[in-house]
């Protein structure tokens, strides 16, 4: 919802997310732009923007919430496992805490029929079975 620059009632959006004021401009930039370099500015414009949020929480150590390469790749981005990671380490309950990072459905199943044609609400299989 955060995404979609043609909703109307973007007043509810800034009622219901308290940082949408933040985000909106450079995710809508992002939409907009035109030229790869534009958009990955205004995408890690947003992932700055979040992971400084997360650092305002206190629930980790401060980790720094800057762009970086990806590699030796010449892409931007926050390398958000750090984030990931550090949250995973606050868990007290230890069989919770020992199930492995696994990300999130796209970076675990490379099928576009299972990404994309899946019903919502219905489950896909799960990822430790």
């Amino acid at each position: 919802m955060l995404l979609n620059p043609y909703r109307p009632d973007q007043t509810v959006l800034k009622q219901t997310v308290p940082v949408a004021p933040d985000l909106t401009p450079s995710l809508r930039d992002a939409l907009a732009a035109t030229q790869y370099a534009d958009r990955e500015r205004h995408v890690c414009d947003a992932y700055e923007k979040v992971a400084t949020l997360q650092n305002e929480t206190g629930l980790t150590a401060q980790i720094d919430p800057t762009r970086r390469r990806y590699h030796n790749r010449p892409f931007l981005v926050l390398h958000a496992e750090r984030f990931a990671q550090a949250l995973n380490q606050t868990v007290t309950d230890p069989e919770l805490r020992s199930r492995p990072l696994i990300g999130s459905v796209d970076q675990w199943a490379d099928s576009t029929d299972f990404l994309s044609g899946q019903p919502r609400g219905i489950a896909g299989p799960h990822p430790y079975s």
